[in-house]
């Protein structure tokens, strides 16, 4: 067994409805609660008999669709089991023992977990709220999220670029773009160390589909490609991923939904507790009642507990935007409380 592994933390996925005896709300992994578009459904049911056979490794029509939605060439593209699995990839053709990696806190810790894997010389630095203000290092690779998962907040572009200038590589996760109506990923045009992150978990409602796509400079995308499972999309995964882009206005309308619901939720937990600005499908809430996320739970309300998270100072929750009556019920318990 590798030390390395002694010394890192294994992730907590938080609370999941699987672990209960009954019916609860689902508002601790960030997902979207409204179900897929009607042909997405209709694709998945038609296609399911062709689960007993491989996809095809290159997954053309995927890249092709992702390439048409987001205007880069397909040798942009490189798709994956969810954009998890492209950090992972990401590190591996990356980073060589003792390489610096930059890593702004509080955020994501499957940046720490697979850049410590490769044992890179890892920093990481507290930024009050993830307002990152500049870029002050040098190093081989730096992991930006913008949005940023727990916190909401987008960095700005000036920060990304100073980051481009300073770093080797610079990877921005963007799983949570498509809410802030943000993203760098045209900086690549001037910046080929630039790796944009993407998912298919969050806009368009396929978590439980696991697709994600890194768009790279095309050495980036060969170098990924060539590593990583040549099956790593399930054929489902694949035709769902190819049918949401075909659906990009219903998805629009949910996230309206979706958006209108996070500014009545952070108006009504503003009277009570600090929230944090977000701009994304979630809100982060730091509080002083005890024990709040387990007592919501004992009501059948699953949130995210992050407190202890590197950089977040005192007790603190993170909440998934759900639908109305969802919401409406998690206010209701938090205002017992």
């Amino acid at each position: 067994m590798r030390r390395v592994v002694d010394f890192i933390n294994e992730y907590d996925p938080g609370p999941f409805p699987e672990d209960f005896d009954r019916e609860v709300i689902q508002l601790a992994s960030n997902e979207n609660p409204y179900p897929p578009a009607e042909n997405v459904i209709a694709a998945i049911k038609n296609n399911i008999f062709k689960i007993n056979r491989y996809p095809s490794p290159y997954y053309r029509e995927l890249k092709k669709a992702i390439s048409e939605y987001t205007g880069f060439g397909v040798e942009n593209i490189a798709v994956s089991s969810g954009a998890s699995d492209i950090i992972r990839l990401v590190t591996d053709i990356l980073l060589d023992p003792l390489d610096k990696v930059f890593v702004p806190m509080p955020s994501y810790t499957m940046y720490v977990m697979y850049s410590m894997l490769r044992e890179a010389s890892l920093e990481t630095r507290v930024y009050e709220g993830y307002r990152i203000d500049g870029c002050y290092e040098r190093g081989k690779l730096a992991f930006l999220c913008s949005p940023n998962n727990p916190t909401g907040n987008v960095v700005e572009r000036k920060v990304i670029e100073e980051f481009l200038q300073n770093f080797e590589y610079v990877v921005v996760d963007e799983a949570y773009c498509e809410f802030s109506g943000t993203s760098c990923a045209d900086l690549l045009e001037h910046y080929d160390n630039l790796i944009v992150l993407r998912s298919f978990s969050k806009f368009f409602g396929l978590a439980g589909m696991r697709v994600g796509y890194a768009i790279a400079d095309e050495k980036v995308v060969r170098a990924i490609e060539k590593i990583r499972n040549p099956f790593s999309l399930s054929m489902l995964g694949q035709i769902a991923a190819v049918e949401a882009l075909k659906s990009v206005e219903y998805y629009r309308r949910v996230a309206e939904m979706i958006l209108s619901e996070r500014e009545r939720m952070r108006r009504e937990l503003e009277k009570r507790f600090y929230v944090y600005e977000s701009s994304a499908n979630f809100l982060l809430v730091k509080h002083d009642v005890p024990d709040i996320s387990e007592r919501l739970m004992e009501e059948g309300v699953l949130v995210r507990d992050v407190t202890g998270l590197e950089g977040l100072d005192g007790p603190h929750f993170r909440v998934t935007v759900g639908r109305k009556e969802e919401n409406d019920r998690f206010l209701e318990v938090v205002s017992g409380l």
